[in-house]
């Protein structure tokens, strides 16, 4: 592996052999076919990686393509990033577009109101700030996750132990109307509740407080409820 202090890539370039940097900017349109261990990565042109970057922080303001695992401590997407393969990192920001296929684990996952994530397998993080959108065909694991938005987010499966979700307009958006939902869901298990615009088909928890605009096919609860009048409820289950 040839090791550099910094590189900058302004034009076409292809690099075949591994490399350790602990500067990489990218300007132009940039392959890599081998493996990439860096301190920090910006991409403000295109990137195609190979099969394995590690780095401390990336940053894509423009676009990026990792077909293999990318391990990190800090990872931000003001453009568009593609994750095929595990995906680690500590802190995750998204305002822009990011698209996983792997597994996801880490601590912190921060999308913001322009923000989009689409995940195809499941992700793991102790938080989840959801102010933007979640597309997520898997489960999202966690002990907090919170929804605060005005934009419509579908996650098959939900597990954690506070689960908030709140509508918050936003002056570009046109606003939430009957029948249409921030959330919704197959599954949601959480221990506390908090919940407006939510569909899904069951819901279990100790204790919930459902407000408006919800429809849930069945909630099972343990501790205590409060259900709005505007909210719709199947069945109702205390065990």
């Amino acid at each position: 592996m040839e090791s550099f202090n910094g590189i900058v890539i302004e034009d076409d370039q292809t690099i075949d052999q591994s490399i350790d940097v602990r500067n990489l900017q990218i300007y132009g349109n940039a392959i890599f076919r081998e493996e990439v261990e860096a301190g920090e990565i910006e991409v403000f042109g295109t990137a195609r990686f190979g099969n394995f970057v590690s780095c401390d922080r990336i940053e894509v303001h423009g676009e990026a393509v990792v077909p293999g695992e990318l391990l990190c401590e800090s990872v931000k997407v003001g453009g568009a990033l593609n994750v095929s393969g595990r995906f680690r990192s500590d802190v995750v920001v998204v305002d822009g577009l990011l698209n996983t296929h792997g597994k996801y684990t880490g601590a912190n996952v921060i999308v913001r109101s322009r923000g989009r994530f689409e995940a195809s397998r499941d992700l793991k993080a102790e938080k989840f700030i959801l102010n933007g959108v979640l597309y997520s065909g898997a489960a999202i694991k966690g002990e907090q996750v919170e929804i605060v938005s005005c934009e419509r987010s579908e996650i098959a499966r939900i597990l954690t132990s506070e689960l908030k979700v709140k509508y918050k307009p936003r002056g570009d958006v046109p606003g939430i109307n009957e029948g249409e939902y921030l959330l919704s869901s197959y599954y949601i298990d959480a221990q506390n509740a908090d919940l407006e615009y939510v569909a899904a088909d069951t819901v279990e928890c100790d204790s919930a407080h459902i407000g408006p605009g919800c429809r849930i096919g069945e909630l099972v609860y343990r501790n205590e409820i409060e259900i709005d009048g505007g909210s719709s409820i199947e069945r109702l289950y205390k065990i």
